[in-house]
């Protein structure tokens, strides 16, 4: 997204509701992109990285997300998220699939991120097909189709030099989009590339020479790559990464390493480059129901003004068959 005219707001405005220590950090992020928001816990909420995941393992799955960054900061970012995706053989009472069989996935996707007077959300569905390469692998590709929505609420803000600027409105601009993805998988290794907001959306927000224009949202894309290493009966090792990158942007990526114990309990140490370490644990009850949770500890020099993000994720699936899948189990 360009930057002149919340440069003009910052020049214009005295903001009630976002300290302007972090206005100059979302300027800063602002003026080199507009990226989707970013997640500690995208194992566990994996539609937030990738269509094409869209019903990749034998069961149905709810997924409900909560991030809130930059604790400390008045009107720091915010985000929700909320999924579900399935195969559509299960969908359908189709029950288990075999272990030969390609098959699809449906599913759906919102998410809002508020960030002060900024907001931006997505509403989408997925399709994915998953298609049997080898006895082992999978190759899945797969799709977000929906809309989204960017949105500046100027009664957020209260102008000083000018109380009567017609420039610093509220905005409200509504896009179709739509995502594309490809994903690789086996029972123990897995990897996958998606691109997001493929349209470069535009939003009429600019100002040049006076006059309110309009700008764009660049494509966000991001690379994922994982292992699931059995160690024992019991344990289970998952080491990780994600990279992502928007154009005209600085490339941002993730290291992780989990362990899992009878998958029923999980934890790990992440880092992020330039910007934070985290550590996440969950655990699973009734083999259905998980909560995951993840603290940021901030590393970037903005580290003295903040206390770190927070995220939950709690989800919910419902098995075909007898509780077995018969396809490339546990693939992330």
């Amino acid at each position: 997204m360009n930057l002149p005219y919340l440069m003009y707001i910052l020049n214009n405005t005295l903001l009630h509701k976002i300290s302007m220590r972090l206005f100059l950090i979302l300027l800063t992020t602002i003026s080199t992109a507009q990226q989707n928001p970013q997640f500690s816990q995208y194992l566990q909420n994996p539609l937030v990285l990738n269509p094409a995941i869209t019903g990749a393992e034998d069961f149905l799955d709810v997924t409900l997300g909560y991030r809130n960054q930059w604790t400390g900061f008045e009107g720091a970012p915010e985000t929700g998220t909320l999924s579900f995706h399935t195969p559509t053989a299960l969908l359908f009472g189709k029950g288990r699939r075999s272990t030969s069989e390609s098959h699809s996935g449906l599913g759906a996707f919102v998410y809002s991120d508020d960030t002060g007077p900024i907001n931006q959300s997505g509403y989408y569905l997925s399709y994915a097909y998953h298609l049997q390469a080898s006895e082992e692998w999978f190759v899945s590709l797969g799709t977000f189709v929906g809309g989204s929505q960017f949105s500046f609420n100027a009664n957020d803000v209260e102008l000083v030099e000018n109380p009567n600027d017609i420039l610093v409105q509220n905005i409200s601009n509504t896009n179709f989009d739509m995502s594309l993805g490809i994903y690789v998988y086996s029972k123990h290794v897995f990897m996958g590339v998606a691109a997001h907001q493929i349209f470069d959306q535009e939003i009429p927000y600019d100002v040049q020479n006076g006059a309110l224009t309009s700008g764009t949202l660049p494509r966000n894309y991001n690379v994922l790559v994982g292992s699931r290493i059995q160690l024992d009966r019991d344990w289970q090792v998952i080491p990780s990464g994600v990279l992502r990158t928007v154009e005209n942007a600085p490339v941002q990526w993730d290291i992780s390493v989990k362990g899992e114990y009878q998958n029923r309990l999980w934890g790990g140490l992440s880092y992020r480059n330039e910007e934070s370490v985290y550590a996440l644990v969950g655990f699973r009850v009734w083999d259905s129901f998980s909560v995951g949770y993840s603290y940021d500890y901030p590393i970037s020099e903005f580290s003295n003004n903040q206390s770190g993000s927070h995220e939950i994720v709690l989800s919910y699936r419902i098995f075909g068959g007898n509780n077995k899948c018969g396809c490339a189990v546990n693939s992330m």
